[in-house]
């Protein structure tokens, strides 16, 4: 009696959650389901919302001047813009925009609509605001030539393939101006108008493949079909997210066939659905990565016989396999799997003669250090693993945990010995990691680990202004390969997305991150 009572308290939240539309009555064969936590949301208005799991939802209910196909993430592809040039200085960028393409509302899309979301974006300075401002971008940077072509003036020259992932960004997400026009409200933070963002915050206002139909917080996000998307029609009719925090509710959920994907499992939840012939388990790997920082000012950390002795020693097998459950990758690379530029080779292995030998080239015997990490597992039990390698070299590391929001500010001014930690691509083009880890001018990580190399940060910048996109993608793998092999990191792992998906679920197209997995090419058997 209890399993029935369970089952029917899963049916009467799918429908609350669902609420009434068209689209129920086609049926569950036609609705896919998706359990994830979605607790991090606190808004879907592409001007404001940076979270990985809200991206993910704004990215199937906006399109943006360029995308990336589903299943290739190294170069994006016109969407909204056909076409586009730049002028002989690099400083004139004219797109042309696809004729007929109409919003949600019904309201054709023209030049003006990406005028005015651009510069909403760039005038409201909300975080993923950055991503237009680097390039030098104000709200009189874009014009509106006439009703299909858009011109985007930068102040100096920038890499063409850079400018054009960032274009493919959220933040780029093309809103219907007059829909967000008539729900501006006068609010403390905005006396003179908010320019939609309370409204958007919990609407949708584009053009994309769904449409945004409900989000409660605690329960999930419903999207229905938009059939007359000018490109990807959707092959469901519904996608339904569920909130659902626990890998454990979401693992007896996706077995009974409550959902058709179950997000981001653990090792042990999948070791437990082994076997089951309804079930797959389909692994991507996230592009985030985590790594060791040596702060090159602390004693012995100078010397790169040291840093590289690390790097030997270090149990990657005991990490990616005894911690995570080979939930991830060993990496040896800033640039991660899936964009341009990534190479898969490993440099170092655990081979800790080696280490030894590198230590007693540099004349030390051993030394005692501080490493810092934060409390979010699996970080502490990482750390633990490492404490163990080094003192197999003569290296006593003392853990120190801490919240990230003590540890962060410490990090930032350079006083952390050994620092533990991840970092995670803000657009999908090599730049935004290689900027962070090789030039210490930009004041990221390589600053924050006191490591100054003019030779990489020129490279980086070079690759920045670089028009070319075969020789700006050999700069950054140029400049990689001094970090790996001078630098002050250890390169970890990339972790492993797990799902675990329905045998009916068909043609699903998951990206790196959840803004570049596209539900609309999903069918259901």
């Amino acid at each position: 009696m209890r399993r029935v009572l369970v089952s029917l308290c899963v049916v009467v939240a799918f429908l609350l959650l669902a609420g009434p539309s068209p689209a129920l009555a086609q049926g569950r064969s036609e609705v896919l389901v998706v359990g994830m936590e979605l607790g991090m949301i606190t808004s879907l208005d592409p001007a404001k919302g940076f979270e990985v799991y809200g991206s993910g939802v704004m990215a199937h209910a906006y399109d943006r001047m360029l995308d990336f196909a589903p299943g290739k993430y190294d170069k994006p592809e016109p969407s909204l813009a056909e076409s586009w040039k730049v002028s002989p200085d690099g400083m004139v960028w004219t797109f042309t925009l696809r004729k007929g393409v109409k919003f949600h509302s019904g309201n054709p899309m023209t030049a003006e609509d990406v005028v005015y979301s651009f510069q909403r974006a760039i005038i409201l300075k909300d975080q993923p605001a950055f991503i237009l401002t680097q390039f030098g971008l104000t709200p009189e940077s874009i014009k509106a030539l006439d009703p299909q072509t858009v011109q985007i003036t930068v102040p100096k020259k920038y890499a063409g393939g850079l400018f054009l992932a960032c274009m493919a960004s959220i933040v780029t997400s093309v809103v219907d101006s007059k829909v967000v026009k008539q729900n501006v409200a006068k609010t403390d933070q905005f006396p003179n108008g908010d320019y939609g963002v309370t409204w958007l915050s919990r609407n949708s206002a584009g053009s994309g493949p769904f449409i945004l139909r409900k989000w409660e917080k605690g329960e999930g996000v419903v999207m229905d079909a938009n059939p007359s998307h000018f490109r990807y029609p959707p092959k469901i009719k519904r996608v339904i997210y569920k909130d659902i925090p626990e890998a454990a509710s979401r693992r007896l959920q996706v077995e009974k066939g409550d959902l058709d994907i179950a997000w981001n499992m653990l090792p042990d939840q999948v070791n437990q659905m082994t076997g089951n012939k309804d079930l797959r388990i389909e692994r991507y790997a996230d592009n985030a990565l985590e790594y060791l920082g040596m702060n090159v000012t602390r004693p012995h950390l100078s010397d790169n016989r040291v840093r590289t002795a690390i790097r030997y020693a270090i149990d990657y097998d005991g990490i990616v396999n005894k911690v995570l459950g080979g939930a991830a990758k060993q990496t040896s690379t800033f640039i991660p799997e899936g964009f341009a530029g990534y190479e898969p080779r490993i440099l170092f292995k655990t081979d800790i003669e080696k280490a030894k030998q590198l230590m007693k080239e540099a004349g030390v015997s051993g030394f005692e250090t501080t490493m810092y990490h934060n409390d979010a597992s699996p970080r502490p039990e990482v750390a633990q693993v490492i404490q163990a390698s080094l003192a197999k070299i003569g290296i006593k590391v003392n853990l120190n945990k801490m919240v990230g929001s003590q540890l962060m500010p410490l990090y930032r001014a350079q006083k952390t010995d050994l620092f533990l930690g991840g970092w995670g691509p803000d657009y999908n083009d090599p730049h935004t990691n290689a900027q962070p880890f090789a030039d210490h001018t930009s004041k990221q990580i390589a600053y924050r680990n006191a490591y100054e190399n003019d030779k990489t940060a020129k490279l980086i910048q070079d690759a920045g202004v670089e028009m070319d996109d075969a020789k700006r993608i050999a700069m950054y793998q140029a400049a990689n390969q001094i970090i790996q092999e001078e630098g002050p990191f250890a390169f970890l792992y990339q972790r492993m997305f797990l799902h675990a998906v329905r045998n009916n679920v068909q043609d699903l197209k998951v990206g790196p991150n959840p803004q570049l997995t596209k539900f609309y090419t999903v069918t259901k058997k």
